[in-house]
């Protein structure tokens, strides 16, 4: 049931995160509720949880138990501190990031918003 349950979650995270960087018409979201997580066009450094700026989606927020969503957001921050800066991190270092050569083709904003997929999948996964 559990894994089940993970599978579903992580389902609906990538989707979640996939809207975020689908096209938008002027910047504008799709639907009225905010993305999943954000990710400063110019930003540089390490992501932080100001960056992120986390909005669980409300179909998880509904199965999630105030413990569930503490843990999330931990995982979140710390997984986003333990992988560093995405433009000296090692791809081969960081759970879903692409190890083909492919990431030192991307650039900075495209290394930020993937890491970020990246690290909000993997944290969903071990709450």
């Amino acid at each position: 049931m559990l894994k089940i349950c993970l599978t579903v979650l992580c389902a609906m995270m990538l989707a979640a995160c996939s809207a975020e960087t689908g096209t938008k018409a002027q910047g504008q979201q799709a639907s009225d509720e905010p993305p999943f997580y954000t990710v400063y066009r110019n930003g540089t450094g390490p992501l932080t949880m100001e960056e992120l700026q986390i909005n669980i989606p409300v179909e998880l927020d509904a199965i999630y138990t105030d413990k569930t969503r503490a843990c999330f957001l931990a995982k979140v921050e710390a997984l986003a501190a333990e992988a560093g800066d995405p433009e000296r991190l090692d791809p081969a270092d960081v759970a879903f990031l692409p190890t083909d050569g492919t990431w030192e083709q991307l650039s900075r904003f495209h290394r930020r918003n993937l890491l970020a997929q990246a690290i909000v999948s993997r944290a969903g996964g071990l709450c």
